[in-house]
Order: C-alpha cells, then sequence, then structure tokens
C-alpha cells in the first residue's frame, strides 16, 4: 500500500490509502470525543442506533434491499478507544466500481449511504425513540448475562476490574454495565447531538482509488451538519512504580477448573522501539506454541490446560492466562514468576529469540492483507502520534531489535494484578 495521501476538505482532514490489492474499497468516518468515559455508554449505544435506525430506510428489509442495490455494501458502526478518548467509527465497505459495468457513480451512492446514516436518524421529537434506547439497554444487559455464563470470558471481565481499580480514570468497557442506569433519552440524545457539535470529525477512504475523484464526492455530498471541532486527544497517564504491591484476588464458583489471569504493567509507550521489543519479549514468554510458557508449563510439566501471555501496548499490560486443576494454583503461579525471571536475566535461547521475532514481524506484515487492520492502525497512529502508520519503518524497528532490548523490555515489566477464579476448597475460608 502506498503513503497516505491527506487533504483537507470542508476543513476535515481526508487520508486516501492507495491499493490495487483489494476489488473493494472501505470508507471510514472518524468522531473524536473529548468527554472522557462520562457517557461512554450512549457512544457505544450510538453505533448500532444510528446503523439500525435510518429515517430513510425504516425497516431493516428495506435498507439491506437498497444496501444490495449497491453490490452488497457492508455497514458497520463501532466505537472504540485510542489514547484516553472515545471513538466513533461509521464504515462501508463495497466493490470497486473500476470491476463494475455501467456502475460509475457507485462510490458516489454509497458516501451518500454513509452521510444518510450518521446524519438522518429516526427520531421523535428531536430525539431517539424509548424502544431504541431500551433495545440497546436490554442487550447490553444481555451481553453482561452471556459474559457471566462464559466462564473464561467472565473470570478475564473480573480480572480487568481488579487491574483497573486503581485507574478508573483509564477503563474503558463497552458497554460499561455499571453506568446503564445512568443512560436517559436526553443523555443518549445528547452524545448524538455532541457528534456534530463538540467532535473532531476525519475521513479515511482505502482502495485502488482516483484521489481526485473522491475529493468531488466529498465536496458536493458531506452534509453541512458534519463540521470538524477542535478536541485535544487526550494520552493515558499510566502509574508506573516498581516498588508497587500487587494486587491479589480470589473468587470462588462452581467450577471444575482454576482460571488465573496475572497482570504486568509497563511504561513502554506505544508505537516506540521499546513497543517492539516487548512485543518480541510477549511471544518469547507466552505468546505462540514455543513460548517458554507454553513448552515448561503446558507440555513438559503438565500444569494447565492452556496459558499463554498477551501484551496490549495501550493499556501498558501484559497478561499471563492460564487454565488449571485446584492443587496446581500456587505451583503454576510461581512458575510463570520464574519463567519471567529467566528471560529478564536473558536466559533464552538464539533460535527462540529468532522465532519469535519472525512471528511478530510476519504479523506486521500481514495488516496488509485486511483494509480494515490496516486502516485502524493509520486512525490510531494518526490519533496518538500525528502521524501516519509507517509499517516498513515499523518492521524495521522490529527487525532491529536485539536480545538485549528484550532483557530491557522484560525488566520494566511489574507485577500488578493476580486474579483467581476457581472453586473453594478446605482450606478456604
Amino acid at each position: 500500500m502506498k503513503e497516505p495521501i491527506k487533504r483537507t476538505i470542508n476543513g476535515i482532514d481526508v487520508y486516501y490509502i492507495k491499493s490495487k490489492k483489494f476489488k473493494t474499497i472501505t470508507c471510514s468516518m472518524v468522531f473524536t470525543h473529548e468527554q472522557g468515559i462520562d457517557l461512554i455508554n450512549e457512544y457505544y449505544f450510538l453505533s448500532n442506533a444510528l446503523v439500525d435506525n435510518m429515517k430513510k430506510y425504516p425497516s431493516n428489509v428495506l435498507k439491506y434491499r437498497y444496501q444490495s442495490s449497491l453490490y452488497g455494501l457492508d455497514a458497520f458502526g463501532s466505537a472504540t478507544s485510542i489514547g484516553n478518548n472515545i471513538v466513533n467509527h461509521f464504515v462501508i465497505t463495497y466493490p470497486n466500481e473500476l470491476y463494475l459495468e455501467q456502475e460509475p457513480d457507485l462510490s458516489k451512492k454509497a458516501f451518500i449511504f454513509l452521510n444518510e446514516i450518521i446524519t438522518n436518524p429516526s427520531l421523535r421529537k428531536g430525539k431517539f425513540t424509548k424502544k431504541v434506547l431500551n433495545d440497546n439497554v436490554k442487550e447490553a444487559k444481555e451481553l453482561h448475562e452471556l459474559l457471566k455464563s462464559v466462564k473464561d470470558m467472565y473470570a478475564y471481565y473480573n480480572f480487568t476490574k481488579l487491574f483497573y481499580k486503581d485507574k478508573l480514570d483509564l477503563q474503558f468497557n463497552f458497554p460499561e454495565n455499571d453506568r446503564l442506569s445512568d443512560v436517559t433519552l436526553d443523555t443518549f440524545t445528547n452524545a448524538y447531538n455532541d457528534m456534530f457539535n463538540k467532535d473532531s470529525v476525519s475521513i479515511f477512504v482505502t482502495g485502488d482509488i482516483d484521489e481526485n475523484k473522491f475529493d468531488e464526492i466529498i465536496k458536493e455530498t458531506l452534509s453541512p451538519r458534519i463540521v470538524n471541532h477542535q478536541v485535544k486527544s487526550i494520552d493515558r497517564n499510566f502509574s508506573y512504580n516498581k516498588d508497587a504491591k500487587p494486587k491479589i484476588k480470589k473468587e470462588y464458583d462452581n467450577v471444575s477448573q482454576s482460571r488465573i489471569f496475572i497482570g504486568y504493567t509497563t511504561n513502554i509507550k506505544y508505537f516506540t522501539r521499546d513497543h517492539a521489543a516487548l512485543s518480541i519479549m510477549n511471544n518469547i514468554f507466552g505468546g505462540f506454541d514455543q513460548s517458554k510458557l507454553f513448552i515448561e508449563i503446558r507440555e513438559k510439566h503438565n500444569l494447565s490446560y492452556y496459558v499463554d501471555s498477551n501484551y496490549q501496548p495501550e493499556e501498558n499490560l501484559v497478561t499471563v492466562s492460564l487454565s488449571t486443576s485446584k492443587a496446581n494454583e500456587d505451583i503454576v503461579i510461581q512458575k510463570v514468576t520464574e519463567i519471567l525471571d529467566e528471560i529478564k536475566a536473558g536466559e533464552f535461547s538464539d533460535d527462540l529469540f529468532k522465532q519469535a521475532k519472525e512471528n511478530c514481524m510476519n504479523s506486521l506484515e500481514s495488516l496488509v492483507d485486511s483494509q480494515s487492520r490496516y486502516l485502524l492502525q493509520h486512525i490510531k497512529s494518526y490519533h496518538l502520534t500525528g502521524e501516519k502508520y509507517d509499517l516498513q519503518h515499523r518492521i524495521s524497528l522490529y527487525r532491529s531489535i536485539t536480545q538485549e532490548d528484550v532483557v530491557k523490555a522484560a525488566n520494566s515489566l511489574v507485577l500488578d494484578t493476580v486474579y483467581l477464579y476457581t472453586k473453594r476448597g478446605d482450606l478456604d475460608a
């Protein structure tokens, strides 16, 4: 994919990411909110409420019929966090008209449809209906109940609650179950109006496109309601204390296997060289099936049913997750500690280091195989750094990482949280 072409149209930054790899075009309109987590559920609900409640297409049958006339155009909305901002994405994907006969205006029709999703929902007296709100709240509650029924997911959810107990302003759950009762028709509608009165707006388009043609489409069809406002990009400032006392919690349920989550914080920043080093370190630790955790704990000693580690750079977090018998809980936690200490001391083979690095670079290179994933990396990069996502530069960073860099990254990790979801035993109070 070529470097993004940046234009400013009607005061809105537009980024064209040109590629001949796909026969589809993906267009995303991005709204960034400065309000933080106060209206987190309202922004989450907007993603579905706007896509599913279009005034021009009052039933799903009519909407899908029109999407079919646009050669199966797919449309969806999502809410996520970038830095400490909530971001709403509204995305359409459709076949490139270059490969269709007698459809020179497909991109124009598609962009008008995207405008309709955002600017023309079905409202009553300027507000969403009670049914729309109640349906979203009900769905969120059902999602939480489903979460509770899946033991692994529920245990991880409880782990995140414990991890963020002392980081409340940094927690983003979509939806946030504890705040559902705070959502009203007024707060929901106000969040929607904020999109036009307070939010920053940007547009990203990927595919084998003619940027000049898209310039004209956007100039001609972009709704005048969609206006860019200056919004401060807020970083996520995680506290970091090498001497911090970890939070440890054990909760009980009728489970056959104990689920254990161990969380480590780091002071390594997203999109930095150290970020690359910690990604490789995570692979060595437990990121793939030749990792030290997998080989030592699962394969060699049969102490767990599964074990892995996951690096979440946006959260400054490395998490070890595993499932084991109640009798092996203490042993397996001690093993995790010992294996991390080995990596901190540089005790890992050259072959494992090379394989872990290669896996990371292969994962990066695979980004260009997905329009949506590659697009999201650009959106994150522009929000967090103000610069394009330079894939080749990222790959070169990974290639330059040494074993000493990995050891340094490993030594940045500080134990923050240990959470056990287990059954009650004879020794438990």
